[in-house]
């Protein structure tokens, strides 16, 4: 039994070391990971105000209008925005149609 003890008493320090280690690695994976996560979504919101940006903007031609209205439907927003696109879409596609 006291070698059983030894034995235990022996490698309790470089299991709590290795113990301690990984949690740390691990920690640190995960603080990057949510950082990136962070950096991606405040990516897609900007994305997304920009598309709306051209989309609801008259001047910019049908074409271009149409072409942002399929990227933005193609990343599922929902929206008002969302009708106005399947009216711009709709109003290409007639033009386009007549000529």
């Amino acid at each position: 039994m006291d070698k059983m003890m030894e034995k235990i008493k022996k490698y309790w320090g470089w299991t709590t070391l290795s113990i301690g280690i990984l949690s740390a690695i691990f920690g640190c994976f995960f603080k990057v990971f949510r950082y990136f996560d962070y950096q991606n979504e405040q990516l897609n919101e900007t994305s997304k105000l920009a598309q709306q940006a051209i989309i609801w903007n008259k001047e910019v031609p049908n074409i271009q209008r149409a072409e942002v209205c399929d990227l933005y439907l193609s990343k599922g927003f929902d929206s008002y925005t969302k009708k106005l696109c399947e009216n711009v879409i709709l109003q290409d596609n007639t033009i386009a149609m007549t000529d």
